[in-house]
């Protein structure tokens, strides 16, 4: 972010789970509520179901391996033992936060729907892999744990909270990115490893913030809070506005919206050729 007023004030988000995810979130968020829902959404809701899990489990294996990149990369080097270590850490966090946020949503699921859902199971992993991406550096691997679980719930009510509201977010990217993204980047000072609400690690990783006489810098804890919560709401300001700016003089305009008799024949078969990405027939049990 240029280290503008965040940065210099010890903003703690170690991998983007607020200027990575909860951007691209809010930016998903007000682009769904200014475009509206695809027609039948609402009505036939059965009609717009995944039409190929192994593809959205391949996907999300996929990113879930690139996490590790993203996550572990933030480290910027390991040219020492410190540095290794903080790798290694964030590295098993990130699992622990995958797997974790993943069963939570798949036990919510299957209370509900006495089904098992594999889609709501991959978007979980997301929900925790999102939720650990700011406090991978400065939390222990119980926190991870912890935090993801919260993760997993933040995901799942958000998700719901968006079809009460009649808001058509096809993949959940604000539930994912949005919702996760902002709780992660409060999860960094929460569950902060620095010694109870006082002594703050924040960067740091495995050592206390200092003060000018080389102790641990007492009240950092707070000023901290302070900060991500600040930066939490500077983001999505910040985006929803010039999502904003984007999306409506486009509606306006009718260039946002595929047209009613688009939806009806399918972008497949107007657009591309050959007319049918799948080829589906119907069989007799």
């Amino acid at each position: 972010w240029g280290y503008g007023f965040l940065g210099a004030n010890n903003y703690m988000d170690f991998a983007g789970s607020g200027i990575v995810h909860m951007a691209g979130g809010v930016g998903a968020l007000v682009g769904a509520a200014v475009a509206g829902p695809r027609n039948g959404r609402w009505e036939s809701p059965d009609e717009f179901q995944p039409h190929s899990l192994p593809l959205v489990v391949l996907g999300t294996f996929i990113l879930w391996f690139g996490w590790y990149g993203f996550n572990c990369g933030s480290t910027l080097a390991m040219e020492d033992v410190g540095t290794g270590q903080k790798a290694a850490m964030v590295a098993m966090n990130t699992t622990i936060a995958a797997a974790t946020g993943g069963l939570v949503v798949f036990l919510l699921r299957f209370a509900q729907l006495k089904k098992y859902d594999i889609g709501g199971f991959c978007n979980g992993i997301l929900a925790g892999l999102v939720s650990i991406t700011a406090p991978c550096g400065n939390v222990e691997c119980g926190s991870a744990f912890g935090l993801a679980i919260v993760g997993g719930l933040v995901y799942e009510g958000a998700s719901t909270l968006m079809k009460k509201l009649k808001i058509d977010d096809p993949i959940d990217a604000f539930a994912v990115h949005g919702a996760c993204g902002a709780w992660g980047t409060l999860a960094a000072v929460l569950f902060d490893m620095g010694a109870g609400f006082d002594q703050y690690n924040a960067w740091s990783g495995f050592a206390c913030n200092m003060d000018d006489a080389g102790n641990c810098a007492k009240g950092a804890w707070m000023g901290g809070l302070t900060i991500n919560l600040a930066g939490i709401g500077a983001i999505a300001a910040w985006v929803a506005f010039w999502s904003a700016l984007v999306f409506v003089p486009l509606k306006a305009a009718k260039m946002l919206r595929a047209s009613d008799d688009l939806q009806e024949e399918g972008f497949d078969a107007r657009k591309h050729s050959p007319p049918k990405a799948y080829v589906v027939t119907d069989t007799k049990a």
